[in-house]
C-alpha cells in the first residue's frame, strides 16, 4: 500500500528531505520503504510503499505519525492511498 507524506510548506532549516527519509525509514524497518520523493511549488513529499499485512496498516501509519510529532514535524500529512486528502501526524497519534 501507498502512503504519501506530504509537506505543504518548507522544512525546518536544521532538517531536510533525507533526514524525514530517514527517520521514516528506520521506523518502517522490515515492514516498508521510501520509494520516491518530490519537491514543487506547493511542498514535497515522499513515498512510502508499507508491505505490512492489511490489518498492521493503522499500526504502521500510527508510528510514522509518532515519530514525525517527536521531530516536531506534527504538520505532515500521511495520506494513505484509500484516503483522498490524508491528515496531519499530530492528529494520528
Amino acid at each position: 500500500m501507498l502512503i504519501e507524506v506530504i509537506g505543504d510548506r518548507s522544512l525546518p532549516d536544521d532538517v531536510d528531505r533525507d533526514d524525514v527519509e530517514d527517520l521514516l525509514t528506520s521506523v518502517l524497518g522490515v515492514d516498508g520503504e521510501v520509494t520516491g520523493a518530490g519537491v514543487g511549488m506547493g511542498g514535497w513529499h515522499l513515498d512510502v510503499e508499507v508491505s505490512a499485512d492489511p490489518e498492521q496498516i493503522e499500526r504502521v501509519i500510527r508510528g510514522l505519525a509518532i515519530a514525525l510529532v517527536g521531530q516536531d514535524l506534527g504538520w505532515v500529512v500521511l495520506r494513505p492511498e484509500y484516503e483522498e486528502t490524508g491528515e496531519p501526524a499530530q492528529d494520528l497519534v
